[in-house]
């Protein structure tokens, strides 16, 4: 993972926790101002139709927010997963910085799986396709893998 990514995801997740902590900071004060409507309503300054236009708005309100709260920490769940699994797969790959031989066990560490494709005829050519899942990581795309290839080779 490229520090510029890193930094990248490290901004994504600061964003989603400041939205989080500010819709959780709105729920509270919904909560205030039901309850200071309410209050309004029993002691007459406010008519039952007012309270319960009110209430309706901070409830739906409150709904929004705890969905909205909900999505947003799962979705900072799974990149901080992700970024963790990628942390995990690069210090793997450390192990083999100096690799002669690629050996079975080497293999079983690092893929998890690799599907065969049937072979396909492009351009008068067989070609079989086959796609790669590394361990804690899943499949790469090949445009990464060629990109990386070609900026290291130039």
């Amino acid at each position: 993972m490229g520090l510029q990514h890193k930094a990248i995801v490290k901004k994504e997740l600061a964003s989603k926790k400041r939205a989080i902590t500010k819709a959780e900071n709105r729920i509270k004060e919904l909560d205030k101002l039901f309850t200071s409507i309410y209050e309004d309503k029993t002691s007459g300054v406010l008519t039952e139709n007012c309270f319960k236009m009110l209430a309706e708005q901070y409830e739906q309100e409150q709904e929004e927010l705890k969905e909205k709260v909900k999505t947003l920490s799962g979705e900072i769940e799974q990149q901080e997963q992700e970024s963790n699994n990628v942390e995990r797969f690069i210090a793997k790959v450390h192990k083999y910085f100096d690799l002669q031989e690629l050996t079975p066990d080497v293999l079983n560490d690092l893929v998890k799986r690799v599907e065969v494709y049937a072979p396909v005829k492009i351009d008068g050519r067989w070609t079989q396709f086959i796609d790669i899942y590394y361990d804690f990581i899943g499949l790469l795309p090949m445009s990464l893998l060629q990109s990386k290839m070609n900026n290291s080779i130039a």
